[in-house]
């Protein structure tokens, strides 16, 4: 099997770090669902996703970069990238992870379209992904119809 080579991880000062976290918004959330990622291994994107470890439980997208940013030893893993990483894993095939937003109800609204969860059915921007109740919006698709033929 072919071996990528790793890229250098973007890193910033720490008052260039400070200033990119407080960019972000402190309503975003990161999810995930318990299911294997796929992805090249020991790439940026798996590095910084693989540091979500609670499954079903909303990480507030600061946290992640604050624990990102341990990533390197020099200084803060510039928070565009772990962004960024997030984002294009929701793009891809089998996704684990969900950005959302919190809304005023308490729900976790998907902040972007994400065309195939590893669970579930297609999710919209909007689409809630966890309500404030803790239901998730891949257990009705997991539930066996009623009824019968």
């Amino acid at each position: 099997m072919a071996r990528y080579p790793v890229p250098p991880l973007k890193v910033l000062p720490d008052e260039q770090f400070r200033d990119a976290l407080a960019r972000a918004p402190l309503d975003h959330y990161v999810i995930w669902n318990g299911q294997r990622c796929p992805g090249r291994a020991g790439s940026i994107r798996s590095r910084a996703l693989g540091l979500i470890d609670e499954v079903w439980r909303p990480v507030p997208l600061r946290t992640l970069l604050m624990r990102a940013a341990q990533l390197s030893a020099c200084a803060g893993l510039d928070p565009d990238t772990v962004r960024n990483a997030v984002r294009m894993h929701q793009t891809a095939g089998h996704a684990c992870y969900f950005l959302v937003r919190r809304n005023a109800s308490g729900d976790y609204a998907a902040v972007a379209d994400v065309p195939s969860p590893s669970t579930g059915r297609r999710l919209r921007a909007g689409d809630i992904v966890l309500s404030g109740s803790g239901e998730r919006f891949d257990e009705t698709a997991a539930a066996p119809a009623l009824g019968g033929a």
